[in-house]
């Protein structure tokens, strides 16, 4: 039954409330449509969906915004809306009109804004993350009480960060897609496995921190590589098997151009959409979340505990725990309003058009753990320093490196906060 209440609480007998001029005749297309990609059907048709599609991955599935279509029978966009080329603004005049609620925001300097961003975040991040992969991994003989979680949790960062190229050429070409619907589906695969990878082994880290110091049973301590060899292929199989469900549903779109985009099923969009973006917090946040901050504030109670004058040890830790808060919690928020949005709640106008513009700044910010996790894990660490130096120092011609040995040391890495084998927590 269609509504009269739509998204906003925003009545469909009104003018639209976009501020930017009205819709020019069809030009001829400046690139040639894929012919991979499905075509969305025309307002008028009585299968399109009741609510306007979400922000660009508001389902999680997707850094598009969402629309739904029945991939058998498809209509092409009307001609009228062909110069649109943002989604978030074709799709809401394609679905609906508003009340007016006037404000003026530029798309072109938000792509330009997140464009650098994103090559920011690429370049410091892809350079720390393997700077940490290869110190570590010289180190990992030495069975280190936390290299391997270390070591897995920077390969995941890192592949997250592989998969930026492709957002950023996507956010400059405005979310045209050219890389065909095997790409579409395996790129958002890769950084949503990877994104789960990074978020598991972040939380496991702080429950083997703990279980460690506090634990004296000689079972765990004879047994402990062993299990966390075990840990960590399970949260690799399990963040390659969360993204299947959604990336299956990740198609190709023309609106003129393709696009990328989480096509959900006409009949059940709605349950889709909920489930999906539900699904992602759950999992990604709330609960990681409560398991990570309460291991490591046990962690730091007992280091304060153990060793009074450790107070600089005890702010290293409660800054894990706020930077994975501040990363993660903005975009969970936004997410799940917009998602409740329309069908649960109701949100002013002006407020909802300002979480979809800058929904892609919020995602964007979430990508900061993969700069920000080397530096607390491993650069803030004297012998993380000392082992880069040593290094390093391999790879210095002997008549430039002086004395070549003078900085290789014979004891593993320890990462921040990461326990010694004395209980002791490390200089």
């Amino acid at each position: 039954m269609q509504s009269n209440v739509t998204r906003a609480g925003l009545s469909q007998d009104v003018a639209p409330p976009w501020s930017f001029p009205a819709p020019q005749a069809a030009t001829e297309p400046t690139r040639a449509p894929c012919p991979e990609a499905l075509e969305l059907p025309s307002p008028e048709d009585p299968r399109a969906p009741e609510q306007p599609p979400r922000s660009p991955r508001s389902a999680a599935a997707t850094r598009m915004t969402e629309v739904t279509t029945v991939p058998t029978e498809t209509r092409t966009v009307p001609s009228e809306y062909a110069d649109y080329h943002n989604l978030s603004e074709l799709f809401y005049l394609l679905n609906h009109t508003y009340t007016y609620c006037e404000f003026s925001l530029d798309e072109n300097v938000k792509r330009v804004i997140l464009f650098i961003l994103y090559l920011v975040i690429f370049v410091v991040g892809l350079v720390e993350n393997l700077l940490v992969i290869w110190v570590n991994w010289q180190t990992r003989g030495n069975k280190s009480l936390v290299n391997l979680y270390i070591i897995n949790m920077a390969i995941a960062d890192l592949g997250v960060l592989l998969s930026l190229p492709v957002w950023m050429l996507e956010v400059m070409l405005d979310y045209t897609w050219l890389w065909g619907s095997f790409l579409c589906r395996f790129t958002h695969y890769f950084y949503f496995a990877n994104m789960y990878a990074s978020i598991f082994f972040l939380t496991c880290l702080s429950v083997d921190r703990y279980v460690t110091l506090s634990s004296s049973s000689p079972f765990w301590h004879r047994h402990q590589h062993r299990a966390r060899r075990a840990v960590c292929a399970c949260s690799w199989l399990l963040a390659a098997a969360i993204p299947v469900v959604e990336v299956t549903h990740m198609q190709l779109v023309n609106t003129g151009e393709p696009i990328c985009i989480f096509m959900a099923p006409f009949e059940t969009y709605d349950e889709w959409a909920l489930a999906v973006s539900l699904a992602t917090t759950t999992i990604g946040f709330l609960i990681p979340f409560p398991v990570m901050a309460v291991f490591n504030v046990l962690t730091a109670r007992f280091v304060r505990r153990t060793k009074p004058e450790s107070r600089k040890h005890c702010l290293l830790i409660y800054a894990y725990i706020g930077v994975f808060l501040l990363s993660w919690l903005p975009f969970h928020v936004v997410l799940t309003l917009l998602t409740l949005e329309g069908n649960h709640i109701i949100l002013n106008c002006t407020f909802a058009h300002l979480l979809y513009f800058f929904y892609d700044v919020i995602d964007c910010f979430t990508l900061l753990h993969c700069v920000i996790n080397p530096i607390l894990y491993n650069f803030l660490s004297k012998n993380f320093r000392s082992k880069l130096i040593s290094a390093v120092v391999k790879y210095i011609p002997k008549d430039h490196g002086g004395q070549k040995g003078a900085g290789s040391s014979s004891s593993s890495t320890q990462h921040s906060i990461v326990i010694a084998k004395d209980n002791s927590p490390p200089n």
